[in-house]
């Protein structure tokens, strides 16, 4: 089942189907959504990302336990493991604290009635990334602020 919807500036996708979503879905069909850009990953696997040696000397960095990428060149090089939450920035990502939402079950974007849903659009409007993208259990979502890679996402 995909819901759609705008808040905040956002256009939202949202994907549940009771199934176990991975970026790497997303981001092979979509690279545009981080191609050129940094991002800081707030959950990896349902934790922090440590970036290795050979990704630290690639550009990779930490910020307040949130590792931010370098600028991306190739989308399917990135850690997409599941219970992935980014937040994607065409400049340098905000120093301050990212938290994560994906790692209980069935947290959606959309979900006016989930206890974290004021929570996510208060960090989403503090923060002011290009995209966020998340992928938890049951769901996936892309939040952009770019019409037209919603407008792909969605008629996909």
């Amino acid at each position: 089942m995909m819901r759609t919807g705008f808040r905040s500036g956002y256009w939202v996708v949202e994907w549940a189907d009771e199934f176990d979503p991975n970026l790497a879905d997303l981001l092979l069909r979509f690279p545009e959504i981080v191609r050129g850009h940094r991002f800081a990953i707030v959950s990896c696997d349902s934790g922090p990302f440590e970036p290795t040696q050979a990704e630290y000397a690639k550009g990779w960095i930490k910020r307040n336990k949130v590792a931010v990428s370098p600028i991306v060149v190739e989308a399917m090089e990135l850690p997409t493991p599941g219970f992935d939450e980014w937040y994607v920035y065409a400049d340098e990502a905000p120093e301050d604290h990212h938290r994560s939402f994906v790692n209980r079950w069935g947290f959606a974007p959309l979900d006016e009635s989930d206890p974290e849903f004021h929570d996510f659009w208060g960090q989403v409007e503090k923060f002011q990334p290009l995209h966020v993208v998340g992928a938890g259990t049951p769901a996936m979502f892309l939040a952009t602020r770019d019409e037209t890679i919603f407008r792909k996402v969605h008629s996909d």
